[in-house]
C-alpha cells in the first residue's frame, strides 16, 4: 500500500481523499498490479496504514464496485474484477487461440448450406445494375424495403409493429445500447436478471446508471421481486431476456410475461427486451413481453444468433413517443446500419432462406444439446434443445476457477460466471458451455466425455 500512501501524500489541497484512492487503485488494476479475483486489503487495514477513516475507504471501495472493478462479498472481502470488456477478451474471445475445443463463445453453427446460400447471394448482388444499398445515406432508420422486411420478421416473432416505430440496427447489441442511452443516465436505476448479457453490464459502466440484478428461477425473473423493487425504488427500466437467457437458458412462460408487463405498466417502468434468441424458440402461442406493454417497450432482435453469425443486422422497435430521440442517438453513434447487410437480410426474409436457415439451426442445436444431456445430465442447471449454450453446475469438490483451468489444460474452453454477474449477486458455482463450437460432432463428444471425467476427479492441491 506504499503507492496508495504516496498518492494521498501528493494529492492537491482540497482534493478528495477517496477519489485519489479510487484513481490510484484503478491505475494499478489496469497496469496489472492486481490480478483478477485477487483480494484487496480490508477496509480497516487500509484505513490504519494510510491514516484515514474507514468511511473514506468504504466510499472508495463502493465507487470501484459500481464501476465493475471490484466485487464486494459480505464476510469474505473485496476482490478485483477487471472491466467487463477485458474479462470477455481474456476469458472468451482469446479462448480460440488457446483451445482446441472452444465452448466459450455463444455462436450458432455454420454449415455448407450456409456457405452455398451466401455464395449464391453474392452472385445475385454482383449482377444488379441498380444498387441503392451501396449509395444511400438516408433514411437513417433504414431503407423502406428493409424496414418492411424487418416488420415481417418481427411480426413473425409475435409482435405487432408499425414501420415508423422501427429502426434497422447493426445487431441486437446496438439496439440495447440505443434503448438504454435513450432513457437511462447516472441518476437512474435499471433492473435485469442477476445473471445477464455482459453487454448490459458494459452499458451500465459506459452510461453511468446503477444496474441491479433480480433473483431468477427456471422460468426467469421472479415477478414478486420485480414488484417489490418497483414499490420501494424509482426504477427506470427492466432489461430482460425471456427467451433463452444468456447464460442460464431460462425460458419464461406466457403467464409470467403478462404479469411482468402489468407490473411495468403500473409503475411506469420501461422494458428493454433482448429477443436475439427468439427465432430459435418455436412457441407459436407465447408472445414477447413487449407485446403486452408496447407504449413502454423497446424490443431488440437480430439475425446473428439464428440465421448466420456474420449477418450482423437487427432491428429495434421503440415506443412511439421516443422514436425521434432514439433515432438521433443512432445518428450520432453510427449514422445508420449497414444497408448492404440489411439488403441481404431482406432478400432472405422475403424468399424464405432466412426461415430455412433458422429451422436448420434448431435441428443442429437440438442434436448437440442432446449430446450435452447424454454426458452431463446430472449437472445441468439450465438446458433447452434450441439454446446455443447450457448452464452447468460444477461438482462440490471443485472451485469454479480451478475447474476452468483444469479444462483448459485439456484444451477445452468454457466460460465462468463472472462476465454475466451483476453487482450484489452471489457468484454461482456454474459454468456456461456453448454447443456451437467449430468442431465435428465426434470432437465435441470427446470434449464432453473429458468434461465428465474431470467432473469426477478431485482438483490437484
Amino acid at each position: 500500500m506504499e503507492s496508495w500512501k504516496a498518492a494521498l501524500g501528493s494529492a492537491r489541497i482540497g482534493e478528495s481523499k477517496y477519489k485519489t484512492l479510487v484513481q490510484t487503485i484503478i491505475r494499478e488494476i489496469e497496469n496489472g498490479r492486481f490480478a483478477n479475483n485477487q483480494r484487496l486489503p480490508s477496509q480497516r487495514q487500509v484505513a490504519n496504514v494510510l491514516g484515514i477513516s474507514v468511511q473514506t475507504v468504504n466510499n472508495a471501495y463502493e465507487v470501484l464496485e459500481r464501476q465493475g472493478l471490484v466485487r464486494c462479498e459480505v464476510g469474505r472481502g473485496s476482490f478485483v474484477m477487471r472491466n467487463t470488456v477485458q474479462q470477455i477478451t481474456d476469458e472468451i474471445l482469446e479462448a480460440a487461440e488457446r483451445s482446441v475445443v472452444d465452448l466459450s463463445i455463444a455462436r450458432i453453427m455454420q454449415t455448407q448450406v450456409h456457405d452455398r446460400i451466401w455464395q449464391d447471394t453474392c452472385a445475385e448482388l454482383s449482377t444488379e445494375e441498380q444498387q441503392p444499398w451501396m449509395s444511400s445515406l438516408l433514411p437513417r432508420a433504414g431503407l423502406e424495403a428493409h424496414r418492411e422486411a424487418a416488420m415481417e420478421w418481427v411480426n413473425g416473432l409475435g409482435m405487432q409493429v408499425e414501420r415508423e416505430n422501427l429502426l434497422i440496427t447493426n445487431g441486437a447489441s446496438q439496439s440495447i445500447f440505443l434503448a438504454l442511452a435513450s432513457i437511462a443516465g447516472p441518476e437512474d436505476v435499471v433492473l435485469c436478471e442477476g445473471l445477464t448479457n455482459h453487454i448490459v453490464i458494459g452499458n451500465a459502466q459506459i452510461l453511468g446508471f446503477t444496474l441491479k440484478g433480480l433473483p431468477t428461477d427456471s422460468d426467469g425473473i421472479d415477478p414478486d421481486f420485480f414488484e417489490d423493487m418497483c414499490s420501494n425504488e424509482r426504477i427506470t427500466a427492466l432489461v430482460c431476456t425471456p427467451n433463452l437467457n444468456n447464460p442460464t437458458s431460462s425460458l419464461m412462460p406466457d403467464a409470467r410475461r403478462r404479469e411482468i408487463a402489468a407490473i411495468a405498466r403500473r409503475f411506469g417502468v420501461h422494458i428493454i427486451e433482448d429477443d436475439v434468441y427468439g427465432p430459435l424458440v418455436a412457441q407459436p402461442h407465447v408472445r414477447p413481453i413487449s407485446y403486452y406493454a408496447p407504449e413502454l417497450s423497446f424490443y431488440c432482435t437480430s439475425m446473428t444468433k439464428s440465421v448466420m453469425a456474420g449477418l450482423r443486422i437487427g432491428c429495434l422497435v421503440m415506443p412511439g413517443r421516443l422514436t425521434q430521440r432514439t433515432e438521433s442517438i443512432l445518428r450520432v453513434s453510427t449514422w445508420m446500419a449497414s444497408p448492404l447487410i440489411a439488403e441481404i437480410a431482406t432478400r432472405w426474409i422475403r424468399d424464405g432462406r432466412a426461415d430455412s436457415l433458422v429451422k436448420l439451426q434448431r435441428k443442429l442445436l437440438g442434436e448437440r444439446q442432446a449430446m450435452v444431456k447424454e454426458y452431463l445430465e446430472e449437472h445441468l442447471l439450465g438446458h433447452h434443445l434450441q439454446a446455443p449454450s447450457a448452464w452447468v453446475n460444477i461438482p462440490p469438490q471443485w472451485e469454479v476457477d480451478d475447474l476452468v483451468r483444469a479444462l483448459r489444460a485439456r484444451h477445452i474452453a468454457v466460460t465462468p460466471p463472472d462476465p454475466f454477474l451483476v453487482r450484489g449477486i452471489s457468484r454461482p458455482r456454474a459454468v456456461r458451455l456453448c454447443v456451437g463450437a467449430k468442431c465435428t460432432d465426434q470432437v465435441l463428444r470427446k470434449a464432453l466425455s473429458d468434461i465428465r471425467e474431470v467432473f469426477g476427479q478431485s482438483p490437484e492441491p
